[in-house]
């Protein structure tokens, strides 16, 4: 059986090492993110420039006004579809980035709560000799803060309104 010490010790390197774990889901789920942000717009500039491309050569082709006008009209309802897909695709984007923090957060949620649950269990398994000091400890600070609190709360005159 493990010391107390060496108990909280290993108890106290658990809940750091159950924290990086926890950094670096949120920082894959992070890259992920961005990686797939940086799809979405490397995309949308290609298209934007074949469209560019397209347009441009079809208005220099036009042989009137009336079919520079149509070509005009048709371009600007294609940029609005484009336009309206792109919405769509970054909509979709950042509902994927929603789902995957929820995930990670539930995973994390669910691991601090069984890391807590190892850590009382070391604590329930503490012979309470050893708490009582520990505990005086923990409540010497604690303590000294809270009377100090209280008394300078009641010492002080009620302010005059």
């Amino acid at each position: 059986m493990f010391s107390f010490s060496e108990q909280w010790a290993l108890a106290g390197k658990a809940v750091v090492e159950a924290q990086w774990i926890s950094a670096q889901a949120y920082a894959q789920a992070a890259f992920d993110s961005g990686a797939s942000v940086l799809d979405l717009q490397l995309d949308a500039a290609r298209t934007a420039l074949a469209a560019a491309t397209v347009a441009g050569n079809q208005l220099l082709s036009a042989k009137d006004p009336q079919a520079l006008l149509q070509l005009s009209r048709t371009q600007s309802q294609l940029a609005m579809e484009r336009i309206g897909a792109y919405g769509r695709q970054a909509k979709d984007v950042a509902q994927e980035t929603q789902e995957k923090f929820a995930t990670v957060t539930k995973g994390e949620f669910a691991a601090s709560r069984q890391k807590m649950d190892e850590l009382l269990q070391v604590v329930k398994q503490t012979p309470v000799p050893l708490i009582i000091p520990f505990n005086n400890f923990l409540k010497t600070p604690f303590g000294a803060a809270d009377e100090g609190y209280d008394k300078n709360k009641h010492t002080r005159p009620a302010s005059r309104t």
